[in-house]
């Protein structure tokens, strides 16, 4: 199966984050000595990790999700299908907007930074619009590739 731009992503980011996580234990514990920003900065990678593995999971059709037990009539099927968009549209809606709203109202004006690292918080907020923008365009290949029952 064809790998997702998500998925070589993904990849990229979790062994960076081992490296990373390896370089603070090694120095820790074996030099005695502290590398801070391995911490912090495997923290803003795991956010980006999980913003852009639900597309990523989303495309795969890989979601978690409940079934029932007994077959359902086909205008149920859809009518669940159509209800399971509706209603992650409006989630991804209002996650995006609350994240530029926090971005441009609070972040960019007040040149908010990292703890340790002093890089400009907007790069670890940026992971929720594009997740947004990621999930809904993957929801709508795939309402276009796949059409609902």
């Amino acid at each position: 199966m064809k790998k997702l731009l998500e998925e070589r992503i993904l990849i990229g980011i979790l062994v960076a984050q081992l490296i990373f996580v390896c370089l603070g234990v090694l120095s820790r514990y074996v030099f005695n000595w502290s590398l801070s920003f391995t911490e912090e900065l495997t923290r803003y990678l795991l956010i980006w990790l999980a913003c852009l593995g639900f597309p990523a999971c989303w495309a795969r059709g890989e979601m978690i999700q409940f079934q029932s037990p007994w077959a359902k009539p086909r205008w149920m099927q859809a009518a669940l299908a159509y209800g399971k968009l509706v209603l992650c549209g409006l989630y991804l809606l209002v996650v995006g907007y609350a994240a530029c709203r926090l971005i441009f109202t609070i972040q960019v004006p007040f040149h908010q930074r990292t703890s340790v690292m002093n890089w400009p918080i907007v790069w670890v907020s940026a992971a929720f619009p594009v997740f947004c923008l990621l999930f809904l365009f993957r929801m709508a290949w795939q309402a276009i590739k796949k059409p609902l029952p």
